[in-house]
């Protein structure tokens, strides 16, 4: 399988110590106004390499593994949306981002309404893909589901398996980003599905 780094040539990968644990990201870098983009369950970083690369001519765009995912610690614990908007506003700090647009799907969707919270003037917008704003009941359903099983299973596949799989029920995409989703799902370790949890409290963001 070719490497994560085919196209990016120019774009910097790096590693800071936030909110008590390691933070990977990739980096488009230049002197342009910083954009975040936080990605969904089971992903990572390197699953908005299209997008980033679209972007990158205007942004600085700074793409990180959550917690669990990727290159990223995997902690025992911490995987409320707190925790990982609180990793969010730490990766700020660290690299020093000035006025970031804060971007995410799904839980980084999530993430980000929650990170935007936090950091309050210090972000410039947010933008927000199919946030997973639900209801404690779904949020339950879902956590009782058979996920965790599911990713068990995945975890036990090989990767032409679950490249097979994937191009089943994603004809449409190419064959890059769908090794970028084999590749991220493969990395992610089952503590981060606890941030389906519904014992955790709902985030409090503005959601208008």
């Amino acid at each position: 399988m070719k490497s994560n780094c085919r196209l990016m040539t120019n774009w910097a990968s790096g590693t800071c110590k936030a909110n008590g644990i390691s933070i990977h990201y990739l980096r488009t870098g230049g002197d342009k106004r910083p954009l975040i983009a936080l990605h969904r369950l089971t992903g990572s970083g390197v699953c908005w390499t299209p997008v980033a690369r679209s972007l990158e001519d205007d942004y600085d765009v700074v793409i990180p593994d959550a917690r669990g995912h990727g290159k990223s610690s995997a902690p025992r614990n911490g995987y409320l949306y707190q925790d990982l908007a609180k990793d969010v506003a730490g990766l700020v700090e660290k690299l020093r981002l000035p006025d970031p647009v804060i971007m995410g799907h799904s839980m980084g969707g999530m993430t980000a309404a929650v990170a935007a919270r936090q950091l309050g003037a210090a972000n410039r917008a947010v933008i927000l893909a199919d946030p997973t704003f639900i209801s404690p009941e779904r949020q339950r359903e879902a956590y009782e589901s058979n996920v965790f099983e599911q990713h068990r299973q995945f975890l036990n596949s090989s990767m032409d398996a679950l490249l097979a799989d994937l191009r089943l029920r994603h004809p449409y995409r190419s064959s890059e980003i769908l090794e970028y989703m084999a590749e991220a799902r493969l990395a992610t370790q089952a503590i981060a599905f606890e941030v389906l949890n519904p014992h955790q409290a709902c985030p409090n963001v503005d959601r208008r």
